[in-house]
């Protein structure tokens, strides 16, 4: 059944606010459980629901490959442990294999189960976690158990899976009766079904077999260039820039685009209508042109907070410089753990992330009170050196420290799912006070 559009448009908004604001880049069950999620529960609750279970300890989603692997091999173990004759037919049809198990580890069970059934055990899973997934899909082999012989034929992990499922569809089959195989009453079988210590315990130790087994994906698709509103800007109008900057950013900035909040052509040159019109905004990207004699580069700067006079330096270690045309290069910040005297000596400049006052802006610094990057109060004159922490090469290139600038653009990033700007207050995904 197709999502209508409003659905569609909600769980996006879940997955990409979970990318975002809690750093999960792989967990192949979370579309399926936001969905069922969000069929009971406004977007809010169901962003608070998936963020509880994904930092409680009884491992309720698998969160990366290695741990969908771990639960892969878990339960083919604990299927080869309670169910011998039940393993060899499902390890020779290729339904034990992570592939193969995509029906429960991957889809929830929403391809086996009635949509009632699968509701009702959301129920239990919200309070279980994964002890129900595994309790669930070793209680459906039951289903077959007397079949064997004839499911011997089967030679894909699709033909079983749907041996399953024809029986879950059958009239005879109920939910509330197969709770009983799931939660037998007499302790001898209740032995059978692994309790939440054990199954902890054998997913940390099959870690090693997954780490071994799993693929490694090398992804050499070259990076989509971020969009941008704005039909002023000049700077960032060629691809390849700003597919570099789609490369650069954070993982959880990658899907946003750019906005046009200041020019030296369309504001004016000067500091002040810089401050004015980025103060309000985080993470904002600043694009220069920089003039050496009959050369110009395009070079730049992320900014992790918004540019307003301080009388001290401030920012994070998000901050990096770049040049982004010709031949660009990134320089993200790198603490120093030497703990030698020169490193500890050098702290307070290479913490230098960005400095704001009356008559410069700046990036990065040195001892000597030269800078990563910094443009004088006019917004004319500009220079490069090599700054501690982000270990830069001049960014105009060809050793040249001084520069005449051209152009100066500031953006600022809209995501992509909602059109909202990044790092605004007013503007967050979901107000959560209260809940």
């Amino acid at each position: 059944i197709a999502i209508p559009e409003n659905g569609a448009n909600s769980l996006a908004l879940i997955l990409c606010t979970v990318r975002d604001v809690l750093g999960i880049e792989y967990c192949p069950m979370l579309p399926d459980v936001a969905t069922i999620l969000l069929t009971h529960m406004p977007e809010s609750y169901v962003f608070v629901t998936i963020r509880e279970m994904i930092n409680d300890t009884s491992h309720f989603l698998p969160v990366s490959q290695k741990d969908y692997y771990s639960w892969c091999r878990t339960y083919e173990l604990l299927v080869k442990k309670l169910f011998p004759p039940t393993h060899k037919v499902m390890e020779k049809c290729g339904a034990l294999t992570p592939d193969g198990l995509e029906p429960i580890f991957k889809r929830f069970f929403v391809t086996i189960l009635k949509r009632e059934d699968v509701l009702r055990f959301m129920d239990i899973f919200v309070v279980e976690g994964c002890k129900a997934i595994f309790r669930m899909a070793l209680s459906l082999l039951q289903l077959v158990k007397s079949d064997l012989k004839s499911l011997s034929h089967l030679t894909d992990s699709e033909s079983w899976w749907n041996e399953i499922r024809y029986r879950t569809l059958d009239p005879t089959f109920t939910f509330k009766k197969h709770l009983d195989v799931m939660y037998p009453r007499f302790e001898k079988v209740v032995r059978r079904y692994p309790k939440r210590k054990v199954l902890r315990r054998a997913m940390k130790y099959n870690e090693k077999w997954a780490l071994e087994n799993m693929p490694i994906y090398i992804d050499e698709t070259p990076p989509k260039p971020m969009g941008f509103k704005s039909d002023k800007c000049t700077l960032a109008k060629p691809a390849s820039i700003r597919s570099n900057l789609a490369k650069w950013l954070p993982p959880s900035l990658k899907a946003t685009k750019l906005d046009l909040i200041y020019s030296t052509e369309i504001h004016g040159r000067s500091l002040a209508a810089f401050y004015e019109k980025c103060k309000r905004s985080k993470n904002t990207i600043v694009l220069i042109e920089a003039f050496t004699g009959r050369t110009n580069t395009t070079i730049g700067m992320f900014a992790s907070h918004a540019w307003n006079i301080n009388p001290s330096s401030y920012g994070d270690g998000e901050c990096f410089l770049f040049r982004a045309n010709p031949d660009p290069k990134c320089f993200n910040w790198v603490p120093d753990f030497s703990g030698s005297m020169d490193a500890l000596e050098d702290q307070a400049a290479r913490e230098q992330f960005m400095v704001a006052k009356n008559d410069f802006i700046a990036m990065g610094a040195n001892t000597d009170g030269t800078n990563g990057l910094r443009l004088d109060g006019d917004l004319v004159q500009g220079e490069s050196h090599p700054a501690l922490g982000f270990e830069n090469e001049p960014l105009p290139g060809g050793n040249h420290t001084t520069f005449d600038v051209g152009v100066v653009e500031v953006y600022k990033l809209i995501r992509e799912v909602d059109g909202k700007s990044v790092g605004h207050d007013e503007n967050r995904v979901w107000d959560l006070e209260g809940l």
